[in-house]
C-alpha cells in the first residue's frame, strides 16, 4: 500500500499488478480493494480490481483466487493489444504525453516507420525523463512545452489511457488540450489501453498536487477528464473501436474472468 501511494512515474498496468498482490493476500479482500481505489481516483484499473472482488463476493467466489484471475487476464491483455498495435496503421508524426507502456510498445512496432515524435510534459506529474529516455531510443523524440502543443505538424496525437469510464476517459493533466488541439488541427487522436482500464462508473474527481507557480502555491490536477468525443479511435486489447460501451467492455471481461 505504502508503494502505491509513493509512486508518481509508473501507470495503470503497474498499479493493478501491485493492488491483485496486496488484496490476493489480505484477510478481507473486498475491504482493502475499496481502500485501494482510494489511492489513485482516476486510475481505473484500482476500481476494476475493486468491482470484480465485488462481484466476487456476490458470486459466492473466493475473492483472492479471483484477484489472482485478474492478474493472469492482465497479462492475456496485454498480448493481445501487442497483436493489436502490430496491425494499427503508423503515423508519420505524432504526439504525445507523459510517459506510456502501450505508446511504448506502439512506437517499437512503428521504428523505422515514424519519423518523429513530439513529446509534451505532463505537470505536475514526473514521467518525462523517463519517457523521454525510452522514446528516444525508438524515434527522434522532440520535447515540447505542453503549451504548444497545437504549433507543431503532426498527423496523429496518441495517448495510453489512464482509464475509461462511463462519462469520461482519464489521462495525465495536459491530455485534454493535446486531443483538444489535433482535432482543432485535423489531426487523428487515438487512445491505447487496455479492457482492464474501463469500468462502468462515473470518472471521479481527480486528485490533486500543490505546486508552485510564480511564487505561489497552486493545486493542481493530476488527470484530465476528455469527453469520449474527442477520441477518434481506441486501440484495445479487444480490437480498434470507434465508440466504446463501457457496461458492455466490463461485463464481457468479468464473463471471462469468471469462466
Amino acid at each position: 500500500m505504502d508503494a502505491l501511494e509513493r509512486e508518481w512515474v509508473r501507470g495503470a498496468t503497474w498499479y493493478l499488478e501491485k493492488a491483485v498482490e496486496v488484496v490476493a493476500s489480505s484477510a478481507d479482500p473486498l475491504a482493502a480493494a475499496e481502500k485501494l481505489r482510494q489511492v489513485r481516483p482516476g486510475m481505473a484499473s484500482l476500481d476494476f480490481l475493486y468491482l470484480v472482488v465485488k462481484e466476487a463476493a456476490a458470486r459466492g467466489f473466493e475473492a483472492a483466487e479471483a484477484a489472482r484471475r485478474v492478474s493472469t487476464y492482465v497479462e492475456e491483455a496485454k498480448r493481445r493489444l501487442d497483436a493489436v498495435l502490430a496491425e494499427v496503421e503508423c503515423p508519420r508524426r505524432a504526439v504525445t504525453i507523459s510517459f506510456s507502456r502501450a505508446v511504448t510498445r506502439l512506437l517499437e512496432r512503428c521504428r523505422g516507420s515514424t519519423e518523429r515524435l513530439y513529446l509534451a510534459e505532463s505537470r505536475p506529474g514526473r514521467e518525462l525523463p523517463e519517457a523521454y529516455a525510452t522514446y528516444s531510443r525508438l524515434v527522434e523524440t522532440v520535447p515540447i512545452p505542453d503549451s504548444a502543443v497545437g504549433a507543431y505538424d503532426y498527423d496523429v496525437a496518441v495517448a495510453g489511457l489512464d482509464g475509461r469510464y462511463l462519462d469520461y476517459a482519464v489521462n495525465k493533466v495536459g491530455t485534454l488540450p493535446l486531443f483538444a488541439a489535433a482535432k482543432a488541427l485535423g489531426a487523428k487522436t487515438v487512445a491505447v489501453f487496455e479492457s482492464y482500464k474501463v469500468v462502468p462508473l462515473p470518472a471521479p474527481r481527480p486528485p490533486v498536487v500543490e505546486v508552485e507557480i510564480a511564487g505561489r502555491r497552486v493545486e493542481v490536477p493530476l488527470f484530465d477528464r476528455l469527453p469520449p468525443g474527442l477520441v477518434d479511435l481506441a486501440v484495445t486489447d479487444l480490437g480498434v473501436l470507434r465508440e466504446v460501451q463501457p457496461r458492455a467492455v466490463f461485463s464481457s471481461v468479468v464473463e471471462k474472468i469468471f469462466i
